[in-house]
């Protein structure tokens, strides 16, 4: 499958090089401003990439290309998504999906008529430990509680408390917390609980209003998820499911899961003020690690592989639901604010 690429920031060299670990894809151009030529021309070369285009028309024109991946700035996803896939391309969109629920309905509905694949480049997903927890789940009972953290201090967060205001702190470009980081947890909770019934997001903000950190809470019928990040202060990352039954834990950041360890409860009334021996052994605590991977993005685009190879349509229906619960949320967030 012979892959375009359209962007030069700074997640781009980590996904041509995952993309060189997945044998089914082939690089077959990049598409970057004109005021970029020079570094989209580093990359073709330092990736092996065939064409670089400045002209988008002569890139989406282009009949060697069979799949877009997109890794624009936030605004712009759906705008160049819809450009891709009237175009006849199937297309992997950077998160967040779109910053318009009605765009992204848009989009669905424009894939679904083409025949074509529309995806979100959401590795949470995509990951194998995620493949676990989804198994597990069922296994813990009625679910009561979520509680998700990534927080990761921000390189350019220095530079934003003296005044300079790049895109990941610019509220005009959809920077911040919730929609950088917070996303994935959000896109977590999504895949396991499904749509909920009320969102509510209490954030920090910084001196022009931008979200510097916050909690996301999502309310369902007799569950709720508790969602934080951060990007003006840092912590392990964590993801935690809470079941009548036992609970699991994925350690590390939703972009790169390291391991789930899971337990179930020993009978119902073992609480703080329980003195007799547990009936039974106690259950032990289990975990599963990830394979190790030189580079985070190859798992996700080892799946994109799979599902756009015809392997898992039904999935890659399902993660466009997801997507599309995400835009609904996020633009209901947004217009609270």
């Amino acid at each position: 499958m012979k892959l375009g690429f359209m962007g030069s920031g700074a997640i781009m060299p980590v996904a041509l090089a995952a993309v060189n670990q997945v044998p089914f894809w082939e690089k077959e151009a990049l598409w970057v401003r004109p005021h970029s030529a020079a570094r989209g021309h580093a990359l073709a070369e330092h990736y092996g990439i065939r064409k670089v285009y400045t002209d988008l028309d002569g890139f989406l024109e282009d009949p060697e290309i069979e799949t877009v991946y997109i890794a624009l700035i936030n605004p712009v996803h759906g705008v160049y998504a819809r450009k891709a896939l009237l175009h006849g391309k199937n297309v992997l969109l950077e998160k967040p999906f779109t910053t318009s629920w009605k765009e992204a309905r848009e989009l669905a509905a424009l894939a679904r008529v083409k025949g074509l694949y529309l995806l979100e480049a959401m590795p949470l997903w995509h990951s194998p430990v995620f493949a676990r927890v989804k198994e597990l789940v069922p296994t813990l009972g009625k679910l009561r509680l979520i509680q998700c953290n990534y927080s990761q201090y921000s390189s350019r967060y220095d530079a934003y408390r003296k005044g300079q205001v790049l895109p990941a702190f610019d509220p005009a470009l959809y920077g911040g917390a919730l929609y950088d980081l917070n996303v994935y947890n959000l896109d977590f909770a999504l895949a396991l609980l499904g749509r909920p019934e009320a969102v509510c997001y209490h954030a920090n903000r910084g001196w022009n209003g931008v979200d510097t950190s916050g909690v996301l809470v999502l309310d369902y019928l007799d569950c709720r998820a508790e969602l934080t990040a951060a990007k003006d202060s840092d912590s392990p990352g964590f993801l935690q499911v809470q079941g009548e039954k036992g609970w699991l834990r994925v350690e590390g950041k939703p972009i790169h899961m390291e391991n789930v360890t899971w337990q179930y409860t020993q009978g119902p009334d073992k609480d703080q003020f329980a003195t007799g021996q547990p009936a039974g052994p106690v259950p032990e605590r289990q975990s599963v690690h990830a394979p190790k991977e030189t580079n985070r993005m190859v798992p996700e685009f080892r799946e994109y592989a799979r599902i756009i190879g015809g392997e898992w349509s039904g999935e890659a229906q399902e993660c466009l639901e997801w997507s599309l619960w995400e835009a609904e949320i996020l633009e209901k967030i947004g217009k609270r604010q």
